[in-house]
């Protein structure tokens, strides 16, 4: 075997055997978010004032990327409302006839509110249709004495959501 053939061999070679941690690298990657979209704002400082109780519900796989914490419900108590980056749309607890779960990422909206025993979810979206880059505290809806969460896009559009029975709903202004 001539020296030329010999040389490509141990660069075949080599480049196979760092094809798994390669590979691996990418999925840690994946898995960590580093492939989300760009147009993300991620308003980590909001993460800063999640209370504990609410931070122990989240999963850790979870990414918190913005936070607001006003009375979206109309009950007099403030609750937790956090766009999060999550793989899979159900997670444990899927309808019976989806067979498996998503593994891409998906972005969604929770909601926390604290009762006398702690923090508990009191309405978790499913995968979101729009892409939100950020929300803001919106204004209120009348007649509800309740205030709206504007959704960014990013492209800057705004659309307004209220708690106007169960869960959040487009209001139309």
């Amino acid at each position: 075997m001539d020296r030329k053939l010999q040389g490509r061999n141990r660069v075949l070679i080599r480049v196979l055997l760092a094809l798994p941690a390669i590979i691996a690298v990418i999925i840690v990657l994946w898995l960590k978010g580093f492939f989300l979209p760009s147009w993300i704002i991620w308003n980590r400082s909001s993460e800063e004032g999640i209370p504990e109780g609410v931070k122990k519900k989240l999963e850790s796989s979870w990414l918190v990327q913005d936070a607001l914490n006003f009375d979206i419900n109309g009950d007099g108590s403030a609750e937790w409302l956090l766009l999060v980056w999550k793989r899979g749309s159900y997670g444990k607890h899927r309808p019976s006839w989806v067979k498996s779960d998503e593994i891409g990422f998906s972005q969604h909206i929770f909601i926390y509110s604290e009762r006398e025993d702690g923090w508990h979810a009191i309405w978790m979206s499913s995968k979101l249709e729009m892409k939100a880059a950020t929300f803001l505290m919106g204004k209120e809806i009348p007649g509800t004495g309740r205030r709206s969460l504007d959704i960014v896009a990013p492209d800057k559009s705004v659309s307004s959501w209220g708690w106007l029975t169960w869960g959040l709903q487009r209001v139309n202004w």
